[in-house]
């Protein structure tokens, strides 16, 4: 009776996490914008007035995260939360960024910051350098393989603090010294991912 009564017992907790698995649903999120954000002591001939920080990036086909001993260039990416998780974000179980293999070559794996940025309320065609949003609390790193492979980031807090504000999240990729990585934009075919994973 005692084997019976366990068999039963086994059957009805797989039964129920086979349930709780069925009932999750993964969203695959396209970055809804992207740009480089630009700062530099140099000239840049390409931008308006000759000063990088006017730049406007954002229909580039690429982000660029450089870090050099004249300035430095961020990543700035913006996604779009499902109404799901707006309207209940402890619903979210997990949220990972996945950033596409960078077009540069690379030679060994790359560590960059990932912080939350300041406002989420910007324009891609029209950010630049100096009214980019602000860099705001330090939320993982990417660990940029060498391998080919794709970077997968957890950032379910995050995700699901930007959700009780109602919005969307953004961030930045931040470079680290003679940091020179390419990836590719929106634009260009390749965009970064968010998957949120909701029960």
């Amino acid at each position: 009776m005692k084997l019976i009564a366990t068999i039963i017992a086994t059957s009805l907790l797989l039964s129920g996490l086979a349930s709780a698995q069925q009932q999750q649903k993964t969203y695959s999120i396209n970055v809804s914008k992207d740009s480089t954000i630009q700062r530099s002591a140099q000239a840049c001939n390409e931008c308006p007035s000759n000063t990088c920080s006017l730049c406007k990036l954002g229909a580039d086909q690429r982000v660029q995260v450089h870090q050099d001993g004249f300035g430095a260039k961020f990543g700035l990416f913006g996604f779009t939360l499902p109404s799901e998780v707006i309207q209940a974000p402890d619903r979210l179980d997990k949220c990972l960024l996945e950033l596409k293999q960078p077009n540069t070559p690379m030679t060994a794996q790359v560590i960059l910051p990932i912080h939350m940025s300041g406002d989420t309320f910007w324009d891609e065609y029209s950010v630049d350098g100096n009214n980019a949003p602000s860099v705001g609390a330090p939320i993982g790193q990417a660990v940029i393989p060498n391998s080919g492979a794709p970077a997968l980031i957890d950032l379910t807090a995050a995700c699901k603090a930007a959700a009780a504000k109602g919005a969307g999240i953004s961030l930045y990729l931040l470079p680290r010294d003679n940091t020179i990585l390419t990836f590719p934009s929106k634009e260009g075919g390749r965009p970064a991912v968010l998957h949120a994973t909701i029960h």
